[in-house]
């Protein structure tokens, strides 16, 4: 049977994608609900949504919509991909409403949650989560230089049990490193990568339908109780052109980012522009058609100015229809795009029929293999918060190799 999973965002999937494909499985990402002709040759697949951005009631009937068309293919384990540092609000991105949802339309009863990820920096210990910082140094999540101050949902709990009771999922049972559940819904602390194997092989002995919540810590679980994949092979794939890079994230690590990538030509754009969509924002496409024609890369960033009233949602709506436009143009090679929202927007604004893991940058971020009507284009997804200061010129070597 094929693994299955559902992801709160674009970014994430992604790297839950390449985590499996790593490991030698054929799996692609796709936009919404495959037909079962899709899949039938994939060892596993996913559904990106941008639930992240989604208020309460579109994200119960995404969670309905979704549910019940997955319940045709009676997954014995789904994977709910979250965001490894589990920023949520009840009434904007509810990781718990969206798990409830998505059980109850399949008919799973039982739910856990595989806190940590190690392999990224995400560390869970006596249900409290930790995640080192762009300082390098590791933080308490509530205390994370980034997710505590995060625009939308800002992490301002760590004790994980309590942060999910507060979104509606209660009486959650921790499981303590190498543990194992009794009951669920149940939640696993991993500091260390055998924490996350020890999961696995916890979970894999249920004999019954589970929604595993987590980042992907939850696909190295399982894959660590079928140990049967090999390592994968990657097709070549090259960018035909210049690299477009699009900044929705004003996160401090992103911006840092930014002013590290000298070598790119590079110009903001006031949020307030990208919503009037007037003349300068007409200025601004003129000059990325301008650098993209001449095969120069060129980076285009949101600033941080009159931002605070604008929707995030409609920001990056807009900024969607942005960066479509220059996309059909037909003069970018590759695409790089970051923040989460932002990248959910956009792909769903192109619309590409799959996506498939191509390559990697860094831990988190990987090279995706976008097929879209006019034909491939690399593409690359970005969180805010991940990557090294020197992200961009690394993104752009690894689409060009």
């Amino acid at each position: 049977m094929a693994y299955i999973f559902v992801a709160d965002d674009f970014t994430g999937a992604s790297d839950t994608l390449a985590t499996l494909s790593r490991a030698g499985m054929r799996a692609r990402l796709f936009r919404d609900l495959p037909q079962p002709h899709d899949v039938g040759d994939l060892d596993a697949w996913g559904i990106a949504t941008d639930a992240r951005a989604l208020e309460t009631p579109a994200m119960a009937a995404l969670a309905h919509r979704i549910g019940h068309g997955l319940s045709a293919f009676r997954p014995q384990l789904l994977h709910l991909k979250i965001c490894s540092t589990f920023d949520s609000s009840a009434k904007v991105g509810n990781i718990a409403l969206l798990a409830q949802g998505l059980a109850d339309a399949i008919g799973i009863r039982d739910i856990a949650v595989i806190a940590g990820q190690p392999s990224l920096g995400r560390y869970a210990v006596f249900g409290t989560l930790f995640a080192r910082g762009p300082d390098g140094q590791i933080h308490r999540i509530d205390r994370h230089p980034v997710m505590s101050t995060h625009p939308v949902t800002p992490m301002d709990e760590a004790d994980l049990i309590r942060h999910l009771a507060r979104l509606g999922l209660n009486d959650i049972e921790l499981v303590r490193r190498g543990g194992r559940g009794s009951r669920f819904p149940r939640l696993y602390d991993a500091l260390e990568q055998q924490d996350v194997v020890s999961a696995g092989r916890d979970l894999a002995a249920s004999s019954d339908a589970l929604l595993v919540m987590g980042s992907s810590a939850v696909a190295e679980a399982w894959l660590a109780a079928h140990p049967s994949q090999s390592a994968g092979t990657l097709s070549p794939l090259t960018a035909s052109g210049p690299i477009l890079v699009f900044a929705g994230s004003r996160s401090s690590l992103t911006t840092s980012q930014i002013a590290a990538a000298g070598g790119t030509a590079c110009l903001p754009i006031n949020p307030v522009d990208m919503i009037a969509g007037g003349p300068a924002l007409q200025s601004s496409l003129d000059w990325a058609c301008a650098r993209l024609d001449s095969g120069q890369d060129c980076m285009l960033y949101l600033t941080a100015e009159g931002s605070g009233t604008i929707a995030p949602a409609l920001l990056a709506e807009r900024s969607a229809h942005f960066v479509h436009r220059l996309v059909s143009a037909g003069l970018a090679g590759g695409l790089i795009v970051a923040g989460g929202d932002t990248s959910s927007a956009i792909v769903t604004r192109l619309g590409p029929a799959w996506l498939e893991h191509a390559g990697d940058v860094c831990p988190g971020v990987p090279v995706l293999r976008a097929r879209l009507e006019g034909g491939e284009l690399p593409m690359i997804l970005k969180g805010g918060q991940m990557g090294d200061r020197d992200f961009f010129a690394a993104a752009i070597q690894a689409i060009r190799s």
